[in-house]
């Protein structure tokens, strides 16, 4: 017998392929490698690298996100995206077929509808559940370290980048120091600058984590991935805790004003990175600072209205998707009514605080 097709939704499709996504996360994306409970490719076009990370356990199976530009979605978004150029109904069809959903008898339409929908409630709970775990976890990282850097490698690690804390005036509230931080990739705790991730509420709702080591020539303290300690290049920074919309607060301005309570119209300083904040906030002692720790989250980040400027110190990557991500980062905030400046560091110069340790920045 010939069932005509059915009318499943595309969520109860999707419920469906979060249940295969590691076999279909393969097909989306040829050159991705397993890391633990992620599979990670480079970008949507699914070759090797680590920006692009799906989630294959836990309440967010099948949920990807790309942290080099934002860009996030489902099991079906991927597809749509990785295979259909943006088509999404050619995705779902492809799906349906995929997962044997195209005619389906009224008996096993019945069972798959009540299987995504007892599905659908227990991701949710799971979901609030891990969200807030990780929320106290991030919180609880921070909080349990000591609540000044000085001193500590943390500082000796700035001071090498030429970020000095007595030209700073103080150290920011923000930036901590923890001893022994667990690293997966070294498979051992290593010491760890930590940093509060805050909403422009004042909510702290993640963790930036610096993993630190000593340099084997020079003894200088450096980024863990620069220290011959086990963590791949590029590693040594990760977040714990929902960062997206979130950001490190380094300088209140002027104004001494949190983001919350501002009531009159100001500028705000943004870098990428900590370290090219906190060069901004030395050599502009006066300005409010924070650190959004990428192109793809800045655009996410709902400053209050009160932030009419928004001075942009970006990194100076002149790739085509490096381009990309930064013009979406400023229009996404500018169709939020802020105005946007643009500010590069010289030709032959990654970021500010390379130009800084060249003795240029002033």
């Amino acid at each position: 017998m010939t069932y005509q097709r059915s009318a499943i939704s595309v969520r109860e499709i999707e419920l469906q392929a979060r249940q295969q996504a590691e076999s279909i996360g393969r097909e989306c994306l040829p050159g991705a490698i397993k890391d633990g409970h992620y599979l990670k490719a480079g970008s949507i076009g699914g070759e090797r690298g680590s920006s692009l990370v799906l989630n294959l356990a836990g309440a967010n199976r099948g949920m990807w996100r790309d942290w080099s530009n934002g860009d996030q979605g489902d099991m079906t978004v991927l597809v749509e995206q990785a295979m259909f150029g943006g088509d999404r109904g050619q995705a779902v069809q492809w799906l349906k077929s995929r997962l044997g959903l195209d005619d389906l008898d009224p008996e096993r339409l019945k069972r798959v509808r009540a299987q995504a929908a007892r599905q659908d409630e227990a991701l949710e709970q799971a979901a609030a559940r891990e969200a807030e775990a990780k929320k106290r976890g991030a919180r609880a990282l921070w909080l349990n370290a000591p609540d000044t850097i000085e001193g500590t490698p943390a500082a000796r690690y700035l001071e090498a980048r030429g970020i000095s804390g007595a030209r700073l005036g103080h150290w920011p509230g923000a930036l901590r120091y923890h001893a022994e931080v667990w690293n997966r990739d070294a498979g051992v705790k290593l010491p760890c600058m930590v940093s509060q991730m805050i909403l422009p509420s004042g909510e702290h709702v993640a963790t930036h984590r610096t993993w630190l080591g000593r340099d084997a020539r020079t003894r200088l303290w450096v980024k863990a991935d620069g220290a011959d300690l086990g963590v791949p290049r590029g590693s040594a920074k990760k977040v714990l805790g929902k960062s997206r919309g979130a950001f490190v607060p380094l300088r209140k301005g002027a104004s001494r004003q949190t983001m919350g309570r501002m009531r009159r119209p100001e500028t705000l300083y943004v870098t990428e990175g900590i370290e090219d904040a906190l060069t901004v906030a030395m050599c502009k002692p006066d300005a409010r600072v924070i650190a959004a720790y990428s192109l793809g989250n800045l655009g996410s980040i709902e400053f209050p209205g009160a932030i009419e400027t928004i001075v942009l110190v970006a990194d100076r990557d002149d790739g085509a998707r490096e381009m990309e991500l930064l013009e979406r980062a400023i229009a996404k905030q500018q169709a939020r009514g802020h105005r946007v400046q643009l500010v590069l560091p010289p030709v032959g110069f990654k970021d500010v605080n390379a130009w800084l340790l060249a003795g240029e920045a002033a």
